[in-house]
């Protein structure tokens, strides 16, 4: 990947709705130029799409918590597929260092999220887990 398709993607970034005459001023490139270098990222599946990001007091009425896990041995493929049915589940990430994956959970209650922590804690092959609830966002 070239510089100016990394500084095109940095803006986009930045701003995904950022005119094709301000990302080609910012690029010193032409407009056209832009255009087709955006086509050719999304057609080779660097660019996958693009969504919108909510203001965290819009996001979401629930809850959110992030779960860190260590794994026993080999098991986290086994331990992420029954994750999967997780219903508070958002999202489940590998991670390296001190743990083997990262969960973000959003439950509509602090109940429904402790509900949540049993039914993940209960997997017989976690040997470890730590919850963090989200309380106020920053950035």
């Amino acid at each position: 990947m070239d510089e100016t398709n990394q500084k095109l993607l940095s803006l986009l970034r930045e701003n995904a709705r950022y005119s094709i005459a301000f990302l080609a001023k910012k690029l010193n490139v032409s407009r056209a130029t832009v255009v087709n270098r955006i086509a050719r990222l999304e057609k080779e599946g660097i660019i996958l799409g693009y969504r919108v990001e909510l203001h965290s007091t819009v996001e979401s009425n629930g809850i959110k918590a992030w779960t860190t896990v260590i794994v026993d041995g080999g098991a986290t493929s086994e331990v992420v597929q029954t994750l999967r049915g997780e219903p508070c589940i958002n999202a489940i990430y590998d991670t390296n260092g001190r743990w083997d994956i990262l969960i973000e959970l959003i439950a509509p209650s602090l109940e429904e999220l402790g509900q949540a922590l049993e039914r993940i804690r209960s997997i017989k092959a976690i040997s470890s887990s730590e919850t963090y609830i989200h309380l106020k966002r920053y950035v």
